[in-house]
């Protein structure tokens, strides 16, 4: 085991547990993330740039890593170090809405309505619950179409190595990043945009 390793075992257990559930099949919990294509950036491949981030992104003994969109990634963009006991209490924040007389989960609603589970919970935290119950039923009988759809569809271009994409998403896939996030930050900037320490750019 490398020195870094030895100074930092805690770090590289929650690497590796971090790896196991995202990429090994056989993971117990491998259906909970890797099944659900929640998967580890590139720059977390290796355990060193996993490491220098944690060490100065507020790790200490004891914290969770903790991914602020539960739907989303393992990234630098959306993980933190939290609690044991703020991490079982995200755990257990189900919410649930009523459409119709029908009571389900975010979760559920989300696989129903085709409506990301992260877009629900931001209505209700946002506007309200009886907001988000609206949009679910518009979704049930109209169908969903995301706001940034059309952005979504864009041709965009990788700055520093000048490689052109069809799409965000094809983009986002092909470097392991949260497509909704990095079709929020070029639609927001109007131009090139810094986003996992890349530069991006529309094509027009």
């Amino acid at each position: 085991m490398s020195t870094l390793r030895q100074r930092n075992k805690s770090l590289y257990w929650a690497w590796k547990a971090m790896k196991q559930r995202t990429q090994n099949p056989k993971c117990h919990a491998y259906k909970n993330y890797g099944a659900r294509g929640i998967s580890v950036c590139a720059e977390w491949q290796a355990f060193e740039p996993f490491c220098e981030w944690a060490l100065t992104n507020g790790y200490q003994q004891g914290l969770d890593l903790d991914r602020v969109d539960n739907d989303g990634n393992y990234c630098p963009e959306n993980c933190r170090w939290i609690t044991r006991q703020a991490n079982i209490n995200n755990r257990r924040k189900t919410l649930f809405f009523t459409v119709d007389g029908k009571r389900l989960s975010c979760s559920s609603w989300a696989e129903l309505s085709g409506i990301p589970r992260g877009s629900i919970k931001v209505w209700a935290e946002t506007k309200g619950f009886s907001y988000a119950e609206k949009l679910i039923k518009d979704a049930l009988v109209n169908g969903y179409v995301p706001k940034d759809y059309g952005n979504q569809r864009k041709a965009v271009r990788h700055v520093e190595s000048g490689r052109v994409f069809r799409s965000v998403r094809e983009a986002a896939d092909f470097f392991r990043i949260n497509s909704g996030a990095l079709s929020h930050c070029i639609n927001h900037t109007g131009g090139k945009t810094r986003k996992g320490r890349f530069t991006w750019e529309e094509i027009k």
